[in-house]
């Protein structure tokens, strides 16, 4: 997959991801269930960590590393850090790691295969398993 395909499939998964995010009404932003123990608001959340943390891979491998290890921070203390955060602070860094994984992988003239990996994982295939178990649980 190119540049291109990847921003295109990120760019659609991100839409109908929004949307379905976008519709969780107030009072159920944080109800739990969406899978055990976690609500709609903690799936944005750990979407847009992940994000963010993929923008940072791709920054690193564009600096010269060849593939980066995978954060050792464990899902508990990343969860908490969101549960901290008002729904409006965990929209708005969804929006910003989103802009900071999309500016990282257009910093690449040749895409190395770790890069490809590290968006695709932490964009769109995130973005549409969350979507779909987020779209589950308000129906």
């Amino acid at each position: 997959m190119d540049r291109e395909a990847l921003l295109k499939r990120e760019d659609g998964a991100w839409l109908t991801f929004a949307d379905i995010f976008g519709a969780a009404p107030p009072d159920r932003r944080e109800a739990q269930g969406v899978v055990p123990g976690w609500s709609t608001h903690d799936l944005v959340w750990h979407c847009a960590y992940w994000a963010d943390y993929a923008g940072e891979m791709l920054e690193r491998i564009r600096g010269g590393e060849q593939d980066p290890d995978d954060s050792d921070l464990p899902e508990d203390e990343i969860l908490a850090a969101g549960r901290g955060m008002s729904w409006d602070g965990v929209i708005l860094r969804a929006r910003q790691s989103r802009e900071r994984v999309r500016t990282a992988l257009l910093g690449f003239e040749d895409l190395p295969q770790p890069a490809i990996e590290w968006f695709k994982d932490d964009t769109f295939d995130h973005y549409e398993e969350h979507g779909a178990q987020i779209r589950g649980f308000l129906a």
